[in-house]
Formats: structure tokens, C-alpha cells, sequence
């Protein structure tokens, strides 16, 4: 008699809440905290290959409660009272180009409170903590789900603030990310949308404090749980690896191939949000069945509620910019799951 894996508790939680939203009545708090749950136990992984094989529709679902999983908790309080929350938020900014090193992304944690607790017109309750360093996509880069949920978790506990991350790295894109604490909101939520006015009085009250930012307030949007930020820092980093790769076996090849090869961009639809990218390098004057030159591993990223255009628009730059200027976009159809 074969032997069978019985899953884990944990897991045949997740199995049920998955079910049960697919028959519409899922419960969202009860997701949160199976969610949570996993990640205190650092089982992200688990999360992402359960994800990686949701159709669009369930893992935008479970995109977004994830999120709100890693970075939303509920503080200890009396019992009778409403609850009150610890949320770690992030707001994306515009950096100067040409940064000189070291970085000096600084700002007054202090003044940066209330100028957000202003503009976002946050409840009078709500104590706001700020990162005194803005991070960039390659510091966040080296977070993760587990990391986010513990800092998020200790600050609602009261214990000891700890930085997020003890270096900051260069960016790879032209942002970097406000990180920042609400303690004691009476919403896991946050302010889905920022005026104009208070756009504009946001970033201005930023740049007083950080030279480095550039004057672009039509860039700057509602703040989002901090995993957003995370997921697309780590997006941007993935692809410019990618276009690194790419381009550096693209300008090995011998000139007169190199002149004629088509670079392929490779990205697959149908699975989800959490999903693969690739590229490879096709000699047109090859036989079909020579297949391509050279393929690169699959990159996965995170395509919901991201600011990247389809299919790799940051690639695609990044690979124009260095040369390559024969390229195709392949989207690939995955099976239904």
C-alpha cells in the first residue's frame, strides 16, 4: 500500500480557506490569521508555490491578504475596548538622478510624522513611527515576509525598535520607499488616495529634509503595506539581473550573429500573480528545430497592483539601452490550473 502525506494542520487550514473562497464564503480574518500564522512560523516559500498556482482571480485575493498579513496586527488591549492596530506602511518616492555614494537618504522622523499624520489626515489616536532612512529597492531586496511581520509584531508588543535593515544599498530603479509605522490605528486599512494639495505639501516637506528626492509630486500615491514595496523592489532587482545576464551572453557572441540575433522576452499569463519571466536568444538563420542560442533561468515576479508594464516593460529598456535593439514579446499561455 502506498504510503500518503497527511498536510499539516496549517496547511489544511489553507486548503479550507481556499476552498471556501472559491465558493464564495471565505472569511477574510480567518485567512489573516492562518496567513499569519505561517509566517511566523517562516514558511513565506510555502505561501509563494501555493500562490504560483492559484488562478489570477484567487491569488490576487490572496496576493492582497498576504500583504495585509505580513504588515497589519491587532494590539493587546482591554477586551471590551475596539481594537487597535500596528501597520507598517510604505510610501514610494522619486530620487534625483546621478546619486553620488554614500547615500545620504535621511530624513527627521519626528517632522516626517507630522507632516504625514497631516496630509494623511490620520485619526488623532494614531502614533506614527518613521524609518530615519529612506531604503531603496536593493536594501528591500533583502526583506521578507517573515522579516516584515516580525518588525510589525514587536512594535505592537512595545518591544525595542530595530532598524528594518542595517545597510542601505544603491537603487537599481530611480525610487526609493518611506517605511513607516501607524500604532494604535483603529483601521488595518490605509488612506487609499492623497490630494493634490496634500501631494504636493507631502513630498515638499520630504525633499526639505532629503536633497536626493526630486520634485515629482504627480508620482507620488496613496502609501501600501509595506510587502508592496518589498515585492516591487525585488521585482525591479530580479529584472535588471535578468537584462544583466541577457546582455552580457548577447555581446559575447560573434559579431555577425550577434547583429541578426532576436532577443526573446519571455512572460507566461494564466497562473496568477506570482509568475515567471524569462529570455532567450534566437539566430533567425538557424533551423526552427535548432531552438534558441541561449536561454536564461526564469525570474519570477509579482504582477498585482505593481507599477510594471506588460510584458517587461523595464526590461525591454533596460535591453534597448545596452544595445539590443532586435527583440520580441512572447506572452506564454499557461494551462488552466
Amino acid at each position: 500500500m502506498s504510503s500518503w502525506y497527511r498536510p499539516d494542520p496549517l496547511t489544511r487550514d489553507l486548503i479550507h480557506l481556499i476552498n471556501a473562497r472559491r465558493h464564495d464564503h471565505g472569511d477574510a480574518d480567518a485567512a489573516i490569521d492562518t496567513l499569519q500564522a505561517l509566517l511566523e512560523q517562516d514558511r513565506e516559500q510555502d505561501l509563494l508555490i501555493v500562490m504560483a498556482a492559484l488562478d489570477e482571480e484567487m491569488a490576487e485575493w490572496m496576493f492582497d491578504l498576504l500583504a495585509e498579513a505580513a504588515c497589519s496586527v491587532v494590539m493587546e488591549g482591554d477586551a471590551d475596548e475596539k481594537p487597535a492596530y500596528a501597520v507598517m506602511a510604505a510610501l514610494e518616492l522619486p530620487l534625483q538622478a546621478n546619486l553620488t555614494l554614500p547615500l545620504r537618504l535621511k530624513i527627521d522622523p519626528v517632522a516626517t510624522a507630522e507632516l504625514l499624520h497631516r496630509h494623511l489626515h490620520l485619526s488623532a489616536g494614531t502614533v506614527l513611527m518613521i524609518e530615519p532612512r529612506l531604503l531603496t529597492d536593493a536594501t528591500l531586496d533583502l526583506v521578507t515576509l517573515h522579516g516584515l511581520h516580525e518588525h510589525v509584531t514587536a512594535l505592537a508588543d512595545s518591544r525595542r525598535r530595530q532598524a528594518i535593515a542595517t545597510r542601505l544599498h544603491p537603487p537599481v530603479e530611480s525610487t526609493a520607499f518611506l517605511i513607516f509605522e501607524l500604532l494604535g490605528s483603529p483601521d488595518p486599512g490605509l488612506p487609499d488616495s492623497i490630494d493634490d494639495e496634500d501631494r504636493m505639501a507631502i513630498l515638499e516637506g520630504l525633499r526639505a529634509q532629503c536633497s536626493e528626492l526630486a520634485s515629482a509630486p504627480h508620482m507620488l500615491e496613496a502609501p501600501v503595506y509595506a510587502a508592496y514595496a518589498m515585492f516591487d523592489a525585488q521585482n525591479a532587482l530580479r529584472l535588471h539581473r535578468l537584462a544583466d545576464e541577457t546582455v552580457a551572453v548577447w555581446h559575447d557572441l560573434e559579431p555577425a550573429v550577434r547583429s541578426r540575433t532576436i532577443v526573446h522576452l519571455h512572460t507566461q499569463c494564466g497562473n496568477g500573480v506570482y509568475m515567471p519571466v524569462w529570455t532567450d536568444l534566437f539566430d533567425p538563420e538557424l533551423p526552427e528545430d535548432h531552438g534558441p542560442l541561449w536561454t536564461s533561468p526564469d525570474v519570477w515576479v509579482f504582477t498585482a497592483d505593481l507599477p510594471i508594464e506588460w510584458p517587461g516593460e523595464m526590461l525591454t529598456n533596460r535591453l534597448l539601452a545596452e544595445g539590443c535593439t532586435r527583440f520580441e514579446n512572447h506572452i506564454v499561455e499557461a494551462p488552466e490550473n
